[in-house]
């Protein structure tokens, strides 16, 4: 990502915004809320690029009356599953779900732990 775009990422964030992640102890998650620009837009801009290196489809969703995102893994299998609260015109939360019991009522689920351990595998046998 360019300097450009991260700029233009923390314009579209509040100040005091904040990331919730629910993965109920069954998927990767953050232990507590991560909350200012700064760390959010970091976080954002790492989750991204792991996404892109997981080949992850994003499909965009009204998620509980907001704006949000089903994300699939390469064989349309649900990773996570995220929604935005906003609010005069920026993002003031990020709610994401990626606990794959509290998805699967919407299709089947990947398993968000073996894909990022086989793309380890992968990155770690290129020459």
């Amino acid at each position: 990502m360019k300097q450009g775009d991260i700029d233009l990422l923390m314009q579209l964030v509040a100040p005091g915004v904040t990331v919730f992640g629910d993965g109920g102890g069954k998927a990767p998650r953050w232990s507590q809320p991560i909350a200012g620009r700064e760390r959010v837009t970091t976080l954002l801009v790492g989750v991204g690029a792991r996404l892109v290196e997981l080949r992850a489809q994003l499909e965009l969703h009204e998620i509980n009356g907001q704006p949000g995102a089903l994300v699939f893994d390469s064989e349309h299998r649900l990773i996570n599953v995220f929604a935005l609260d906003v609010g005069d015109g920026v993002v003031h939360a990020v709610r994401s779900v990626i606990n794959p019991d509290k998805l699967r009522h919407l299709g089947p689920v990947a398993d968000i732990r073996a894909l990022l351990q086989r793309r380890g595998n992968e990155a770690s046998t290129k020459p």
